[in-house]
């Protein structure tokens, strides 16, 4: 009982996030395509974790802290609230990419591929911000989480680790691309009454969560760096939506007809 309180109230944020997913989800994809997603989710996080723990395959080698055996809950040798963050990771920045693809005022993009892919950008993006301020944990309430055998050329983060959370995002994205093939495209009147606002809403305030907590532990390197790469996206975003406006009517473009010569008559 002392790990499960552990799990999910030492990691409340995990909870949470978990939660706001499963009301997205089940509201967007029914419970059966939600725990399609969920289950095979979990169970890629549990594998890639653990093999990169013993293997170094596919993250590179690295290590949890031991101390947290006891405290929360395992599987094999990570912590279950890691595996269990990969199914709201791969939700958050898919949906939040096919609102981005989409625009407020439709329910999907022109192709599948653009909402794959942007959303796969999406995912690797918030990793991106994600390690390098857990591994300050130790400076906070997290406590020490993991660390990297290293070198690393993100804050720590070896290259290898990206590439391989790359393929993680590809296939989870992907499978919650497939799953969602048949939505239809439908009208909205604007953002705030997408079916993905929430989604969309909750990406940005975990990755701006994470960004604020690293300027407060004096991290501003890893800070700029989330509010660098969050801006120029942020504003590409602003000028793509606004070009999806749909124009004013425009007044009819009449011509001056030609004058009809007049036929005269010979005298």
């Amino acid at each position: 009982m002392h790990e499960v309180i552990g799990t999910f109230v030492g990691r409340w944020y995990v909870t949470l996030l978990g939660v706001v997913f499963a009301w997205c989800a089940v509201r967007h994809l029914g419970w059966r395509r939600t725990l399609g997603y969920a289950v095979p989710a979990v169970l890629i996080g549990a594998l890639f974790e653990n093999g990169s723990v013993h293997l170094g395959l596919p993250y590179t080698r690295y290590a949890f802290d031991p101390s947290l055996r006891g405290e929360e809950l395992f599987i094999g040798d990570v912590p279950l609230m890691v595996p269990l963050s990969y199914t709201f990771m791969g939700y958050f920045a898919f949906a939040a990419g096919r609102l981005v693809v989409s625009g407020p005022r439709r329910t999907r993009g022109r192709a599948t591929w653009q909402e794959l892919m942007l959303g796969v950008v999406l995912m690797v993006w918030a990793v991106w911000i994600f390690d390098p301020v857990s591994r300050l944990g130790d400076r906070w309430f997290l406590g020490p989480v993991f660390h990297y055998a290293g070198p690393g050329f993100w804050f720590g983060l070896p290259l290898g680790s990206q590439l391989g959370f790359t393929l993680t995002a590809v296939i989870l994205v992907g499978l919650l691309t497939w799953l969602a093939r048949g939505d239809e495209d439908r009208p909205v009147q604007g953002v705030r009454h997408h079916p993905h606002a929430l989604a969309l809403l909750t990406y940005h305030g975990q990755v701006a969560w994470l960004a604020i907590v690293a300027v407060w532990l004096h991290a501003t390197e890893m800070g700029g760096s989330a509010l660098l790469m969050w801006v120029p996206a942020a504003a590409v975003v602003a000028v793509h939506w606004s070009a999806q406006r749909q124009p004013a009517a425009a007044a009819p473009v009449t011509f001056p007809r030609e004058p009809v010569a007049e036929e005269q008559t010979l005298a």
